[in-house]
């Protein structure tokens, strides 16, 4: 029964050097020649760091282009909702997903054997995060009968609405066995707090928030006295509070420590969007003065030198690459570019599990509707913003927070688009979530893209095509049950 998590393992050499390169891990002294023992201390590194690049990935090629951050000029199929291009990289996360969770149990199951309460938290509140991107992505997804191996290779699909009440469950289970800790992280291997528990603690209540805001429209989860029960009771659920206490992995930079998007050596063809543009360029886009400081440190300058003293260009969203190619007259030139900072600086662009500043937007938005009573909407607002331009190091030019294209003005509109701001780079995932549960912000599908969906923003992505062969009679069931496999059918907790 239980004996199966003390199976033997052999640790690859290319793993064994992962550990051992990378700052932030443990060191652990492994006879590369000999098997070891899998403990939660071995595991729990691959169940944090396994599918964080594949998932940072998804969102640099699928969610920061339908959510209208920026645009591949060069290959912009994705951003015209051709999502058939983009197989590979969903079905990578899909894969490396499921292992980050059957890593993660067979932890949670090791430490439950050893009563290692942490290593208990640690591992749901992670397997928690994992399960609640596959069904964003997806839908329905394999969860009961997944991660058995050989000894189930068809597993049935369970259904969202099983899903996300599972996701709460995990979270609140892991927030329970982490206050119960008393023995800490001792086997090593937490590469994401250092072994803080209260660390672990924070950020199991807070995805909880995030995940009981985008369940709030189903009456049956009864969120809203749920997400005040955590606010009312910061002892029994602490949640993030600085962005030091935020749930990010470091890429140091160093490899093999690093994220896939700092060792591209081009980004030909990369721009921000019109909207990205529009949304930061101040109210008067003439006048640098008055931009948003985030948009100088994403973008720059068009580099033609008649035009690069001008306002930045955005190229439009879903469109065709030659009219992509073509803004002003040659995009190269007269559009402006993403900054390659992040390739210059490998160790700038961490994972973000989630940030300081989402929290405090989901606070604004509890507050705002009268599920919680604690401070004010426009103050968790205005320190989500000033969470964000921190977490980047940048500062706050003055009377920011009341520039009219800023300022608190009490409408959901103006939090969400603030918020879309400040998750960018910060898991645009989520922010996909956010759009299909309140309509926010306000997205325009370009002139191509609306030719694919009949002018509806996709809600998901296809089942990856490996599940259509290998799984077939399952991945048929769960097509049928959630209206087809296609990208624009509604989630379960969509209104």
């Amino acid at each position: 029964m239980m004996k199966n998590i003390y199976k033997i393992k052999i640790i690859i050499v290319s793993i064994i050097l992962f550990t051992a390169c990378t700052g932030d891990f443990e060191e652990i002294n492994v006879d590369e020649n000999s098997p070891t023992i899998a403990t939660s201390g071995t595991l729990l590194p691959s169940t944090i760091f396994g599918a964080a690049n594949s998932h940072l990935n998804v969102q640099l090629y699928l969610t920061n282009q339908v959510m209208q951050y920026k645009v591949y000029r060069n290959l912009n199929q994705l951003d015209a909702y051709d999502f058939a291009t983009g197989a590979n990289r969903f079905g990578k996360f899909w894969g490396d997903a499921y292992r980050a969770i059957t890593d993660g149990n067979e932890s949670i199951a090791y430490a439950q054997e050893n009563e290692l309460n942490a290593y208990i938290g640690a591992g749901k509140t992670i397997n928690a995060f994992y399960l609640a991107a596959l069904t964003e992505l997806w839908i329905d997804v394999p969860y009961t009968e997944a991660n058995k191996g050989l000894e189930n290779t068809q597993p049935i699909y369970d259904k969202q609405e099983d899903i996300y009440p599972k996701v709460l469950t995990l979270l609140e289970e892991a927030n329970t066995a982490l206050s119960a800790d008393t023995k800490g992280f001792i086997l090593g291997g937490d590469i994401l707090f250092k072994g803080d528990v209260m660390k672990w603690r924070k950020m199991a209540n807070s995805l909880r928030l995030r995940y009981l805001l985008r369940l709030s429209n189903k009456g049956s989860i009864n969120a809203a006295a749920q997400i005040n029960d955590i606010v009312s009771d910061p002892s029994t659920y602490p949640i993030i509070e600085s962005n030091e206490e935020a749930a990010i992995y470091d890429f140091t930079g160093l490899a093999p420590n690093t994220s896939d998007f700092s060792l591209l050596t081009t980004l030909g063809g990369l721009s921000p969007s019109v909207r990205f543009v529009d949304a930061l360029d101040g109210v008067d886009a003439n006048d640098d003065a008055d931009d948003d400081p985030r948009l100088a440190f994403f973008a720059d300058k068009p580099v033609d030198p008649s035009v690069s003293a001008g306002p930045f260009v955005g190229v439009k969203s879903g469109t065709t690459r030659e009219e992509a190619q073509g803004t002003g007259g040659n995009a190269g030139l007269f559009a402006s570019q993403f900054t390659t900072k992040f390739q210059d600086n490998k160790g700038l662009l961490d994972f973000v599990f989630i940030s300081y500043a989402e929290v405090q937007f989901i606070l604004s938005e509890a507050r705002l509707k009268n599920y919680i009573t604690t401070s004010t909407a426009q103050m968790y607002y205005e320190k989500g913003i000033t969470a964000n331009l921190n977490y980047w190091n940048l500062t706050m030019p003055s009377g920011f927070l009341t520039r009219a294209d800023v300022a608190w003005d009490g409408t959901l509109e103006t939090l969400i688009n603030q918020k879309w701001i400040a998750m960018f780079f910060n898991n645009t995932l989520e922010m996909w979530g956010d759009y299909k549960r309140v309509g926010l912000p306000n997205l325009v599908p370009g002139s191509l893209a609306t030719t694919i969906t009949g002018g509806l923003v996709p809600t998901r992505v296809f089942y990856p095509t490996i599940e259509q062969s290998v799984n077939s009679a399952n991945y048929q069931a769960a097509a049928s049950s959630i209206g087809g496999d296609i990208i624009t059918v509604k989630h379960w907790y969509q209104n």
